[in-house]
């Protein structure tokens, strides 16, 4: 029997104990069965269905069946589907071997991004557990940011568990993020007022900026669940183009910067977790992506499945060239203790977590780029962080409010590095943004 982990490494063996030549593609669907698309001339014909027979038998229950298990490429009732896939990407692991793995969801964490340089200077908060401080730094940094006198954006992402509504305004507007996804679903967002949508946040009084808000929903949004349900679905426009959860968030910040006052800096709190949101969120808009985590095993393990999935991602080079997503990715410490061994410790728990999306040094050719590596204390790689220390006086603290807003001084003793760092990020980007810089991937 074999099992899902094994399948790809038995196609490959299999495939290359027949001597095919040229590049190997497998598409697996989204029960995990694997077909194999070779060229048309890979493999002498008489192989051919000596080879088709044996796939059949070794993947056992990852087999689509002995017909469609090998297929030339003249079979395929529409190359460009397979071949040019946004999904093919290339299996690190192998040569010449690439994989269209046709997910339900997840799909934008390995697409190229959407964006290069945004239009407007977006950072993207996003960690894989809760409870780590996520939407309350994004309150904290957005009042930074209107204390230096940026017009700031703050939208709550995090749509199966809003918060950073309820952390910045004592009053929503009619109508949330999840309404307007829902309107896009159908091609209709052009016909919507985006001031239905935002709100002023107290937090910038007394500021030389502002925040504005746009919440996951509004004083009028109803049949939430229902809406839920939908916004992870793909759209489709007039035209019949295809349009994705990441797309339609395209479509939003691109609609938020042509507003009579645009936004000057754009902050996404992202929900939780290996999900649709967090995958359109960190790897489709070009943002600064601000990765939240504890020093504990469960977080430095489920950051290494993702940075080991992102390995296969089409925004990743070997050798980190300058729109490498790579480069646009920095963790966070968060609540961490004040202590100089709690730092080092955590630096060295990210440090070899990273390893799984770092360059190996091993696969450096003459005629390639050279692995770009970073030592440990390397405070610009991404493994690297900005710090939030633990303060208990913090939690549940609103930001609405200025009878319960926690004093500036002691936000900014917890919050410090990380509001800092963050803000030299986006001032980076917005010097990136410059006219004639381009905004859309190729």
């Amino acid at each position: 029997m074999v099992r899902f982990d094994e399948a790809i490494q038995k196609v490959v063996g299999l495939v290359s104990g027949a001597h095919a030549e040229g590049e190997i593609t497998l598409v697996r669907d989204p029960a995990g069965r694997l077909t194999v698309v070779l060229g048309d001339g890979a493999i002498a014909e008489g192989a051919w269905d000596q080879l088709a027979e044996k796939l059949h038998r070794d993947l056992g229950a990852f087999s689509p069946g002995a017909r469609h298990v090998l297929l030339r490429r003249s079979d395929l009732i529409d190359e460009g589907d397979v071949l040019e896939s946004p999904d093919r990407v290339p299996l690190p692991e192998f040569q010449k071997v690439w994989l269209v793995d046709r997910l339900l969801t997840n799909l934008d964490w390995l697409r190229a991004p959407r964006v290069v340089s945004p239009r407007i200077p977006t950072a993207v908060a996003f960690s894989l557990k809760g409870g780590v401080g996520r939407s309350t730094a994004v309150a904290a940094l957005g009042w930074h940011l209107a204390r230096q006198g940026k017009r700031v954006l703050a939208v709550d992402f995090d749509l199966e568990a809003p918060g950073l509504g309820q952390l910045l305004l004592d009053e929503p507007p009619d109508y949330g993020l999840v309404d307007w996804l829902v309107e896009a679903l159908v091609d209709q967002e052009r016909t919507l007022d985006l001031r239905d949508f935002l709100a002023r946040s107290a937090v910038a009084d007394g500021t030389p900026g502002e925040v504005r808000v746009m919440p996951a929903l509004g004083q009028k949004t109803r049949e939430y669940v229902a809406k839920l349900g939908r916004v992870f679905l793909p759209g489709l426009t007039s035209t019949g183009e295809e349009v994705g959860l990441g797309a339609r968030l395209k479509l939003l910040l691109d609609a938020l910067g042509e507003q009579m006052e645009p936004p000057e800096v754009i902050l996404l709190d992202a929900r939780a977790g290996i999900h649709d949101i967090g995958a359109a969120a960190v790897t489709q808009l070009g943002g600064e992506v601000f990765l939240f985590a504890r020093d504990e095993p469960q977080s430095w393990q489920t950051y290494r499945l993702l940075l080991e999935h992102l390995a296969r991602a089409k925004g990743i080079s070997y050798g980190m060239p300058q729109d490498d997503l790579r480069w646009r990715l920095k963790m966070v410490a968060a609540q961490l203790e004040k202590t100089e061994g709690a730092k080092n410790h955590w630096v060295e728990a990210s440090y070899e977590t990273w390893a799984a999306l770092y360059d190996d040094e091993s696969e450096s050719s003459e005629n390639g780029p050279a692995a770009k590596t970073f030592a440990r204390e390397d405070s610009e790689a991404p493994h690297y962080p900005l710090v939030v220390y633990f303060d208990g006086g913090l939690r549940g603290a609103s930001f609405a409010s200025s009878a319960l807003r926690p004093a500036w001084e002691v936000v900014e003793a917890a919050f410090g590095s990380f509001l800092s760092g963050a803000t030299a990020r986006l001032l980076t980007q917005q010097e990136a943004s410059l006219p004639g810089t381009p905004e859309v991937a190729p």
